[in-house]
């Protein structure tokens, strides 16, 4: 459910807006209580006065919000269902977004809130009912983040159960901490977080210590999470000390007698994210003493225990305080896997703490106002530029655009059946296989579905870079230093924007070709990309995004970019559930092109069914690659190192600085070139080895890009993050892998696979994920559709799990984007661990290097508003940098003398393309951990 907020500026050329999602800013919503659709509004409005109302207005051209608050509302029946239209000073007519109705004598609002879409005029498709109140009479809670990659899920939690306002600040916010006591004046209750480290080191909690100190006159309710929980154990006389079996993950089953805030729950099945736990000193103490408090710890009261755990004996679950109003548990609410029983927990505190508050005669003497408004309404997105005659377009924008001509955007198609066509053939018909390209490949998997070709275009392609280590974005010509990566993200939001196809709205009139009249009026709905940018973004740029700091950059110049992507003109897109071939140009009068390769793709096609033995072309090609391989020398991480860093991982976890943590390491495949080779054979060929790999290894996300700093060979299983045009986004996150193999059957993998370890590994990310995604659409936005799965793979076995969300109409002012999703969730938690900042820091720490592409994420961002990303997993990377004379010159100098070298890089923690070395907790011990080399030709 979305309504609409505005603030507006006065600018030299009139009135521009600015707007963000949720509520507005008068009111705070209730759960929704019905939809209904629009034709039964008009009951609602019959013949009822109002005695206050607030409305928000869209005039038909789909970009302009008023505040037009006292308008009468007239209601109209033009079409099947009603519309309220508001007759303005200018004439224009105007369509009703939102509407809040006070009821005569009462306090309380119906807030009407309508989903809109745009075509030539503004339609009202679908609304809502939400009964609200007024802000200063809603219930708030402050919330403390301790840099916890779950705290999106917290949040939604007490929003959506408890129904209240939650005002976050983090733990080292120095301003709030100065205006603690003014803030705790305008709340209700405060939660403390779950979050990395030790209670007792200050760093890890901030101000978290002076809550436990309030006098008796600053009293309020406080529930402590996790390391919030720990806090509250550690300031009232408990020690905090590691679990012999770190808890990550795991889900079991907690014991309570059903008193205090566990009254009626029954049965609580509980996750745990935890290596440390808190010591009230009652070992060999008769089971009574474990429900009271002891002469150690006088002030605790325990409501709940972990008895299933043998390894660790009994752990310490829930508890509060005797006297004062401090509640706390060691589990985590409100992870995907924790029972209903642990949410309405959090509904019992509610209650239990507002009863406190009414008994002591507790009452807020405060005003949340400025950087301490309620969540939903301080959080704030990447607004997309918004595209008028007022505003100026980007010089990147422009360049972009230049290429299309003076016409308006409009994306030339058409489509040819695809029996027997493989994007492999095809491009090679084409002749580019040793062009710059970008090929994103499903491989014939049966999980994939689409082919997608993006051709460069001399001339026409730009090629956009950003640089995390130097600050600095360049395309074509131009080179520019930026404050941040942040400031990327709007202009490829913007560019992508100003090519928006106008299929759909132009002017037949206008139209020169017969081609372009025929087709005026329809877009390849079917095909997911029809042009905009594809390509990589790296690692280290997914670390800059959460403010990391990055490792050491190469000293030799090699550093390729950190944001990589080509803007696509043509491109060719294959369906293989409907074997259909889209071929599509958003350059002009580009209708040449587009039936020279259906002509080719009718011949390939029909030659398909043809029975064919290899071509010599083929066999050469094929012997030239495996003769290339054999000379190869591959360098790979020594055990003793990689046992170490596993090692130093398992001290960080066990120290609860981390719950999970995805150790990767890197080898080098260093090829000498052959004296006899020629231009047609060069020592090592990408496009031989990629259709080797493509072969042998297929997955659902194969990628093949050359382009002019890097070339990057991948067979990735997993998709990272794809949405669609109508914002529907999803991740599909892999954790848990088992090699096929003589004797591994799908029983036994199974088995394997949904071990506790290998289902924490899932479970955690899940979590995170859920964070990262709810932190854009809200947490009632956000949905797990498969838990752990276990999915069949070409080499492997693996568990995947599927969240999913949805966003708000594009159509909607300063509405989040795909864009905004992917920019809140780098890097990919699935190669982080979490939580994910704490993680990433201790992985910069340990690794010592830059991961460069791997571990990043490779796709496409459409013109229509879709995209689709993959986890850069079992990919080979080739610097190109490394081949440029005066750049790598003690390197270059080496290699020359051994009659020069192609060096390429695979990440060590997908090994060869067959064994997984992340790094979780391991059940191995570190003297018997083994780090096993594969058949270097393995993973070919």
């Amino acid at each position: 459910m979305y309504a609409l907020s505005m603030q507006i500026e006065r600018v030299s050329t009139g009135l521009r807006y600015r707007f963000q999602y949720y509520a507005p800013l008068l009111y705070q919503t209730r759960p929704s209580q019905s939809l209904v659709e629009c034709s039964q509004i008009s009951d609602i409005f019959d013949g009822r006065e109002t005695a206050s109302r607030r409305v928000y207005i869209l005039y038909t051209d789909g970009l302009t919000l008023m505040d037009m608050e006292g308008f009468d509302i007239i209601p109209t029946t033009q079409d099947t269902f009603s519309k309220y239209s508001i007759p303005s000073h200018t004439g224009s007519t105007l369509y009703l977004a939102n509407i809040s109705v006070a009821s005569p004598g009462s306090s309380s609002r119906l807030r009407f809130d309508f989903h809109l879409t745009r075509s030539s005029h503004t339609t009202i498709i679908m609304g809502s009912v939400t009964r609200t109140t007024p802000l200063d009479e809603q219930l708030s809670i402050l919330y403390v983040d301790c840099f916890d990659s779950f705290t999106n899920n917290i949040i939604g939690l007490l929003e959506g159960r408890l129904g209240a306002n939650v005002i976050m600040v983090r733990i080292d916010d120095k301003q709030a901490d100065r205006d603690l006591h003014t803030l705790l004046r305008a709340v209700d209750g405060v939660v403390i977080g779950p979050g990395p480290g030790h209670p007792g080191n200050p760093q890890d909690v901030g101000f978290i210590n002076r809550l436990w100190a309030l006098s008796d006159s600053e009293l309020l309710p406080i529930f402590g999470i996790c390391l919030g929980f720990q806090s509250l154990c550690l300031n009232h006389g408990a020690d905090v000390k590691k679990l012999k079996s770190p808890r990550h993950g795991i889900v079991s089953r907690s014991t309570h007698q059903g008193t205090d805030i566990l009254k009626g729950l029954g049965d609580l099945d509980c996750t745990q994210y935890h290596s440390l736990h808190a010591d009230l000193e009652l070992t060999g103490a008769p089971a009574t003493h474990f429900w009271q408090p002891n002469d150690v710890c006088p002030d605790l009261l325990p409501l709940a225990w972990d008895l299933s755990d043998d390894d660790n004996g009994p752990v310490l679950m829930a508890v509060r305080h005797v006297t004062k109003p401090f509640w706390g548990c060691q589990f985590h609410p409100e992870s995907i896997c924790t029972s209903e029983a642990g949410k309405d927990l959090l509904v019992n505190w509610w209650k239990h703490a507002l009863r406190w508050s009414a008994n002591n005669g507790r009452v807020k003497t405060g005003e949340l106002t400025g950087r301490y408004l309620p969540n939903s309404f301080s959080r704030l997105f990447v607004d997309a530029p918004i595209q008028s005659g007022h505003l100026k377009t980007s010089h990147l924008a422009q360049e972009l655009r230049s290429a299309a001509g003076r016409d308006g955007i409009f994306l030339r198609w058409a489509k040819y059946p695809a029996q027997g066509v493989t994007p492999t053939v095809l491009l090679e018909k084409l002749g580019h296989r040793d062009d710059e390209v970008i090929l994103l490949d499903s491989q014939g998997h049966n999980m994939g579905r689409f082919d997608i070709i993006g051709l460069v275009v001399p001339g026409k392609t730009t090629n956009v870079t950003y640089s995390s280590y130097e600050r600095t974005l360049k395309y074509g010509n131009f080179s520019k230093n930026i404050d941040s990566i942040d400031d990327c993200w709007p202009l490829f939001q913007e560019a992508l924007d100003l090519y928006y196809p106008q299929n759909q709205e132009i002017d037949r009139s206008k139209l020169r070709s017969d081609m372009d009249r025929f087709i005026a009026g329809h877009l390849p709905a079917d095909s997911p990309f029809w042009g905009g940018f594809m390509g990589y973004v790296s690692y280290e740029a997914g670390l800059e995004t959460i403010d990391v700091k990055l490792p050491e950059k190469p000293t030799d110049g090699s550093a390729i970019p950190d944001i990589n992507f080509a803007f696509i003109h043509r491109s060719i897109v294959i369906d293989h559930h409907t074997n259909q071939i889209y071929v599509q140009s958003l350059l002009p009068n580009d209708w040449t092109w587009i039936l020279r390769v259906g002509s080719l793709i009718d011949s390939v096609s029909a030659a398909s069914g043809k029975s064919e033995c290899l071509s010599s072309t083929s066999i050469t090609e094929s012997r030239h690659l495996n003769d290339t391989l054999a000379r190869s020398t591959i360098t790979r991480p020594t055990g003793d190192s990689y046992r170490a860093q596993v090692r130093d991982c398992q001290d960080h976890l066990r120290s609860g600085d981390s719950y999970e943590l995805c150790l990767t390491d890197e080898s080098s495949i260093v090829i000498p070139s052959d004296p006899s080779s020629d231009k047609d054979n060069p020592p090592l060929n990408t496009w031989s080895l990629y259709k080797k790999m493509r072969l042998n290894n297929p997955a659902p996300h194969g990628a093949y890009l050359n382009l002019p700093d890097v070339s990057i060979v991948g067979t990735s299983p997993e998709r990272f993050l794809s949405w669609s045009r109508g914002g529907h986004c999803q991740f599909r996150p892999i954790k848990g892998t088992v090699k096929k193999g003589p004797g591994m059957t799908h029983d036994i993998a199974s088995e394997i696979l949904n071990s506790s370890k290998e289902r924490a590994e899932n479970l955690m990310i899940v979590d995170l994920i859920r964070h990262d995604l709810s932190g854009v659409v809200g947490a009632d936005n956000t949905w797990v559709s498969k838990l752990m799965v276990m999915e069949e793979y070409e080499k492997v076995y693996q568990l995947v799990s599927v969240i999913e969300g949805q966003l708000p109409p594009a159509e909607l002012p300063g509405a989040p984007r795909g864009l905004h999703v992917l920019k809140n969730s780098l890097p990919p938690g699935s190669m982080t661990g979490a939580p994910k900042k704490r993680s990433c820091e201790i992985l910069v720490d340990l690794e010592k290097r830059p991961r460069g592409i791997y571990a990043g994420v490779l796709g496409y961002m459409d013109v229509g508003g879709a995209g689709d990303f993959s986890v850069v997993i079992r990919t080979l990377v080739k610097n190109k940098l490394e081949q440029k004379e005066g750049e790598v010159a003690l390197s270059v100098n080496l290699f020359m003398a051994q009659n020069t070298i192609k060096s390429m890089q695979l990440g060590m923690s997908e090994a060869f393309l067959h064994r997984s070395e992340r790094v979780g907790d391991s059940d191995e011990k570190p003297d018997e951990m083994e780090v096993r080399d594969e058949d270097r030709n393995g993973y070919y």
